[in-house]
């Protein structure tokens, strides 16, 4: 009788330790980006007679999201810069949807891409006497190496493109027209997963 009821429990243990087993590991874990860069900032127009210098300054990076797949990470953005012109500071904010995408899941190297929205403040032109606030299409690729990428907490360098697309602009006696402006930027930053 016990060589039964043993025989039965076993019978009845056999499919839930082995549906227990193929199940995949949650692949759904958050996970949060916070570092700094340098950045190098320039503006240009289609139209433009006078080249716009190159500007340099450090700006901050923030990333939050979830994995998708061992592959793939999806999430959300923010990039600040605040840059000294001869004219006062200028502070672009940048938010994006950005995917990253890791081509081996054993090595750090990853790419990303995204695009959202860049809210331009506090720009002063030498042709109007007041700040002009902007909002412009925002763009980013880039790309990087996450050191320690199975670990909770890890290293992560990077360097990234972000381009926003401010539209025509309309100064105090003339219209700038296709005004876009590009933010190169290296850095490092700690990863929390």
């Amino acid at each position: 009788m016990t060589r039964t009821i043993l025989c039965a429990a076993l019978v009845l243990l056999l499919p839930a330790g082995a549906f227990a087993q193929d199940t995949p590991p949650d692949t759904r874990r958050a996970w949060l980006v916070i570092g700094t860069a340098s950045a190098t900032v320039r503006g240009a127009c289609q139209n433009c007679e006078n080249e716009t210098p190159f500007r340099h300054g450090a700006s901050v990076l923030g990333n939050a999201g979830v994995r998708v797949t061992d592959r793939m990470d999806v999430g959300a953005e923010v990039f600040w810069v605040p840059i000294e012109t001869e004219h006062g500071r200028l502070r672009t904010t940048h938010f994006d949807a950005v995917a990253q995408f890791r081509p081996w899941t054993s090595h750090g190297f990853f790419i990303k891409g995204g695009a959202g929205m860049a809210f331009v403040r506090n720009w002063v032109d030498s042709f109007a006497p007041d700040a002009i606030n902007s909002k412009a299409l925002s763009v980013v690729i880039g790309g990087g190496w996450h050191f320690r990428p199975a670990a909770r907490v890890g290293l992560q360098l990077f360097a990234s493109q972000h381009a926003a697309a401010l539209g025509d602009l309309q100064l105090a006696d003339e219209h700038v027209p296709d005004i876009i402006g590009n933010f190169w930027s290296v850095g490092a930053a700690i990863v929390i997963r």
